[in-house]
């Protein structure tokens, strides 16, 4: 409260302004519009709205301070005084200075959206929340909220909160409710009704509710804003009845999709949203949902110099007042697609163009990452990781099988639409060799992976380091290509050019004598192959871990050697094994197309016994292992290494 004096000197100067800005005439009227304002605290705010739309007139912006004190009832605070004032949250004694910091940019009126992420401990959810206690706050200043937003009188205005289930958001909200039910301002000023207990509601028709984890949860509701929680652990689900296409059903990019656009066909005036959507969850696999929302935000600020969406990514070290963590560090790296996450060794240099995958660490946290490093850089240190549980730890071995020669395709992926398979004759590597191929089929939405190899010789357990036994061999495996098939956009994948790939292949002169196919669709396939003279079978890599635990021990002997291919690379070394039923599968957001039909090659040819005989290796010198598993061809018999026939050179490349 200004004093009298105090009160009189504004007034004069605010005359002088308005004179000066205005001329004598519209500056009087101004002037004299105050004076008929009694009440002296209402006639200063009333000039100090005047003074800031002048002047905001003159630098050519938009002129807002005299409509907010026409709608507003009461003048809104700032959100730091909010959350610390005793007649409001009154949260001074846990209110770290870091978060009052991030509160105050991120509820400026300049942000639609916040992606709350990083480590856990870091105060994302509780970020979140005074943020929608700060924007039910402002909605409870307006005189009359359903006309300053143009909506029908007796409709609610909802924040909502939500999650993976309707169990996780009811926890969220309830957090809420009792953050409000112990503050004044809520008490005193805009109470809730309390003989509801699903849902709080205020005077106005304003409500806080929690909804199902179900993209229908909104429907039909004015939602202003509130908090998505758990964004990167939500549901992902292949061939999806959920899903329009029976294609990929992601939960998080439906949930936001139904409330983002039910935010903006009800609120959004002139570029400006009113209310905060608080996008939260923490770090999980590279690519996800807030990963998404991040590249978003960057390419808003690269385009336009700024961005709607504000992003808060902390580690609990960096949240929390100083001295609550040692100032002991510790180093880790992170890793990436080639190298194994590390706990560096004291004065470990580490090269320039790696220092951003280097985390330092409080040393309180050192067990934690001793135990297990994947883990603590995901949830402590914020970092998204390939697998929480990768079936392929060592990724150098991954790395190393990869690149060693040219590949017969001319492309790492083809649709037969926009980009057609071609084949380089000339990279062909002993095409005499009899060649396997396995294919993994695939439905609209989702890609087909081929593979084929041979085997080029064989060497002794002992040489290879997986035993003492030097009578004992096992094959090198040679990939001659990779090829990921995408389905053309709006279509499926053209099987019979599929087909196609291999008669072509045999026709230059490669030695492609098996195929198999995973279950999906390939009975057709099946039928047709067999009628041209190869050797067709089924082979899941879903049933059970035989194929791909043969596959992985190709690659930690060193017995692969593989094209360049990125994306079958990629999908080896974020492949998770469940803790729970030991199944291998790809992490959400993730494939592995390439990498079954890199197992499917490894292990049809590991376990054809033709193979075996064609370079003339005894059956007791065949691990167990693996003459267990052996197969043959019902057509052919066992093939003797004289039936082997010369090598074909073919040097024409198209």
């Amino acid at each position: 409260m200004l004093t009298h004096a105090e009160f009189n000197q504004f007034q004069s100067s605010a005359e002088t302004f308005f004179y000066r800005q205005l001329g004598l005439k519209d500056g009087q009227t101004v002037f004299y519009a105050g004076q008929r304002i009694f009440n002296l605290e209402k006639r200063a705010q009333f000039y100090t709205a005047c003074i800031k739309d002048i002047k905001a007139k003159l630098e050519g912006q938009q002129p807002t301070e005299l409509r907010h004190l026409v709608e507003y009832k009461r003048t809104p605070i700032g959100i730091r005084e909010f959350v610390l004032s005793k007649d409001y949250l009154n949260r001074a004694e846990d209110a770290w200075p870091k978060v009052l910091q991030e509160l105050e940019e991120m509820n400026n009126g300049e942000y639609q959206e916040v992606i709350l992420t990083g480590g856990i401990g870091c105060a994302k959810t509780t970020t979140a929340i005074y943020s929608i206690a700060y924007q039910l706050y402002l909605l409870s200043c307006l005189a009359e909220p359903h006309k300053a937003y143009g909506l029908d009188g007796i409709s609610e205005i909802i924040f909502v909160f939500q999650s993976i289930s309707a169990k996780i958001s009811k926890a969220s909200f309830t957090r809420f409710k009792s953050l409000i039910e112990q503050s004044p301002y809520f008490k005193n000023h805009f109470p809730f009704d309390k003989t509801i207990t699903s849902k709080l509601v205020f005077p106005n028709r304003i409500e806080v509710t929690p909804i199902s984890g179900q993209e229908t949860g909104a429907i039909g509701q004015n939602v202003i804003g509130g908090m998505i929680d758990e964004m990167n652990y939500m549901e992902q689900v292949e061939k999806s009845k959920k899903s329009v296409d029976a294609g990929q059903f992601d939960q998080a990019v439906a949930l936001y999709n139904s409330i983002a656009r039910r935010r903006k066909t009800r609120f959004a005036k002139a570029g400006k949203m009113p209310g905060l959507l608080c996008l939260v969850s923490s770090k999980r696999y590279p690519g996800q949902f807030t990963d998404g929302k991040e590249a978003e935000r960057a390419e808003d600020i690269r385009l336009y110099g700024k961005s709607t969406i504000y992003l808060y990514d902390y580690r609990v070290w960096e949240v929390k007042p100083p001295g609550s963590f040692s100032e002991e560090r510790f180093y880790v790296f992170a890793g990436d697609d080639t190298r194994r996450p590390r706990i560096l060794k004291a004065g470990e240099v580490v090269k320039e163009e790696d220092r951003h995958l280097v985390v330092g660490v409080p040393i309180d946290f050192l067990n934690e990452f001793k135990k297990d490093v994947i883990n603590a850089l995901r949830e402590i240190a914020g970092f998204s990781t390939l697998a929480r549980h990768p079936y392929f730890v060592d990724v150098e071995s991954v790395a190393q099988a990869f690149n060693k020669h040219p590949s017969i395709f001319g492309q790492e992926w083809v649709d037969f639409v926009t980009q057609r398979p071609t084949v380089f004759p000339a990279s062909f590597h002993k095409p005499h060799l009899p060649r396997f191929v396995h294919i993994d089929l695939a439905v609209s939405g989702d890609s087909c992976g081929l593979a084929i190899g041979c085997v080029e010789t064989f060497r002794s357990m002992q040489s290879l380091g997986m035993s003492n036994n030097s009578n004992e061999m096992m094959p090198m495996i040679r990939f001659d290509g990779i090829l990921e098939i995408k389905p053309p956009k709006g279509g499926e994948i053209l099987f019979y050019k599929v087909r196609e790939i291999l008669t072509t292949l045999r026709d230059m002169g490669l030695n492609i004598r098996w195929v198999s196919f995973d279950t999906y669709q390939s009975q057709d396939s099946i039928q047709i192959l067999r009628q041209q003279g190869f050797v067709v079978g089924t082979f899941s890599l879903d049933k059970d871990n035989k194929g791909y635990d043969c596959f992985k021990s190709a690659i930690y002997t060193k017995r692969v050697s593989a094209p360049h291919h990125p994306k079958a690379q990629k999908e080896c070394i974020t492949l998770e094994k469940n803790e729970k039923d030991g199944k291998i599968d790809h992490p959400p957001l993730g494939s592995k197309d390439c990498s079954d039909a890199m197992a499917g090659v490894a292990f049809g040819l590991t376990n054809r016994r033709e193979v075996w005989g064609m370079f003339g290796i005894p059956i007791v010198m065949v691990p167990s292992s693996v003459s267990s598993n052996f197969t043959e061809d019902k057509e052919t018999g066992y093939n003797d290494p004289e039936d082997v026939q010369p090598e074909v050179r073919i040097t024409e490349v198209y």
